[in-house]
């Protein structure tokens, strides 16, 4: 398979893509990047596959950290960074993705941490050129307020990250409630929260 010969994916059972997004050799260059693995597929179904992961995340649980490491990125960073802003998949598909993500870090990430996925999660998906579609925005609000309600720390941390890099009226008091809501907060995470506000987040 190659750029000419493309991988058909659109046949894909859910068990077959899941299999398809996170059954590949751990490698330094990901397995989406490579020649030999360039894919088609419809971006609408895989969306409501998505949702139906991140709603129940059983078939990820045998994969060991590393496996979903790299199947996360490739998931969020490759492939809903791009979706979930295009105005020409319906939005309904969209919203539903994003409001079920909350299920996955509680189900899911809350145990697993991973290296980096769980805190970039929400960084991979923010829109860099402009300040997007609203309803988007505000849907990725609503989730990330539930995950900073979340007894994880590094859950907290990725929702915070996650806030910091979005512009919404209602980011500074969710913060704020938060921070008033867990006084034994330690240092480091409350100087984060602050900086969330300030939208100073890395």
């Amino acid at each position: 398979m190659s750029y000419l010969e493309p991988i058909d994916t659109r046949a894909y059972s859910y068990d077959e893509w899941i299999r398809f997004a996170f059954d590949h050799p751990i490698a330094k260059e990901p397995w989406y990047y490579s020649e030999a693995m360039h894919f088609e597929c419809d971006p609408r179904m895989v969306l409501e596959y998505y949702t139906r992961l991140f709603r129940d995340p059983t078939p990820t649980v045998s994969y060991d950290d590393a496996h979903l490491e790299q199947g996360f990125w490739f998931i969020v960073g490759s492939q809903l960074a791009e979706w979930l802003w295009d105005d020409e998949i319906a939005i309904e598909l969209r919203l539903d993705c994003i409001a079920a993500m909350p299920t996955i870090f509680r189900g899911l990430l809350a145990d697993r941490p991973l290296e980096q996925a769980c805190y970039m999660w929400w960084d991979m998906l923010r829109r860099f050129e402009d300040v997007g579609d609203p309803t988007i925005v505000n849907a990725m609000v609503v989730a990330l307020e539930q995950i900073l309600a979340l007894p994880s720390r590094h859950c907290q941390m990725s929702a915070l990250h996650g806030l910091g890099h979005l512009t919404h009226p209602l980011k500074a008091a969710i913060i704020e409630n938060f921070v008033q809501k867990n006084p034994t907060l330690d240092p480091e995470l409350c100087q984060y929260a602050n900086a969330a506000i300030a939208g100073k987040v890395l």
